[in-house]
């Protein structure tokens, strides 16, 4: 067992379990004789609620990792090369895509017994949006070591200092983050130009350069409308990105109340049946008091009768005796 093992093996826990799984590798490399490996895992961090999250990603659903890394290189091949469509087309689905992911992480934090909360979710969020824009941080979210959550938004590096526990060569690539974009098409202008200065002419030179810069100044238009409309792209998806944040924040509260409001409502349910319960074993407690009390009512009439009647004997037995005397 070397340290990477052992950061794979702990980071694959759930976070009630991250402390005592640690101490168990600890004691482990210490009875191997390994006294500065069992240091290093010892130092190991817990991961936050988020990294946690996409670990679990990584572990048990990598395909959904593997589908986040892969949508971002196609989005930074279409930067790249200048594709302004093909950025937006791609913009408008990355809202999709990272609402998919963080689903399927909510759904595995919870059959794993530890419900993310909205901080966390939000955090996981950003960071799988990060490993969307940025190379580095996608293979960070692919090696399920995470340590914390990343921040980035495509136009610099994401910083991934202390990002990723017990870092390894190995950790340099992720799954689809080959890059696969090509050259943006340049216009052919200065093999055109070549040819003509290589062909026979009896033009002037100033001639001769003429057909080449005006297919140059031509490039050069096209190239900065390109540029223009690839600026327009970003400014288009970075006011949609702000408003699907504003817009996920709020349906992450929604969701949150709609979890607390179900509990709530099966908390009820369960009390409602037990009132029921409670309410049946009273009527049923009534039904034989009332039977005890009629059939005491009864017996109380049988009682005064009769007392009214030995009284009765007994005055007449006094007015006896009072003649007699």
């Amino acid at each position: 067992m070397d340290l990477r093992d052992a950061a794979q093996e702990l980071y694959a826990v759930v976070p009630r379990d991250f402390t005592a799984e640690r101490t168990a590798l600890v004691r482990k490399a210490k009875d191997d004789g390994a006294k500065e490996l069992a240091k290093e895992i010892g130092s190991l961090p817990k991961p936050a609620a988020g990294a946690w999250a996409i670990n679990m990603l990584a572990v048990h659903k990598p395909e959904v990792i593997d589908g986040v890394v892969r949508f971002g290189v196609s989005l930074r091949n279409a930067q790249e090369e200048g594709d302004a469509e093909s950025f937006r087309e791609l913009g408008q689905q990355r809202q999709g895509q990272l609402a998919a992911a963080v689903h399927a992480a909510k759904d595995l934090a919870g059959e794993l017994g530890a419900p993310l909360s909205a901080a966390a979710v939000t955090d996981m969020e950003q960071t799988l949006r990060a490993a969307m824009a940025d190379a580095g941080a996608a293979a960070a979210v692919a090696t399920g070591r995470l340590v914390r959550g990343l921040s980035g938004s495509g136009f610099e590096s994401v910083d991934l200092t202390g990002a990723v526990a017990a870092v390894g060569p190995g950790d340099q690539a992720a799954p689809g983050q080959e890059n696969t974009a090509k050259p943006v098409a340049r216009s052919d202008a200065r093999g055109a130009g070549t040819k003509a200065s290589q062909s026979p002419s009896k033009e002037t030179p100033g001639a001769e350069k003429a057909p080449q810069e005006q297919a140059t100044s031509l490039a050069d238009r096209r190239a900065a409308k390109q540029q223009a409309a690839l600026k327009e792209a970003r400014s288009e998806f970075e006011d949609a990105n702000k408003e699907a944040r504003i817009a996920e924040e709020a349906a992450s509260e929604a969701w949150d109340l709609v979890n607390a409001l179900s509990a709530r409502r099966t908390s009820l349910k369960s009390d409602i049946e037990e009132a029921r319960k409670r309410l049946a074993s009273l009527e049923a407690e009534l039904i034989g008091l009332t039977r005890d009390a009629d059939a005491a009512e009864s017996q109380k009439k049988l009682t005064v009768r009769e007392a009214t009647q030995k009284r009765r004997t007994a005055d007449q037995a006094q007015r006896r005796v009072a003649r007699l005397s």
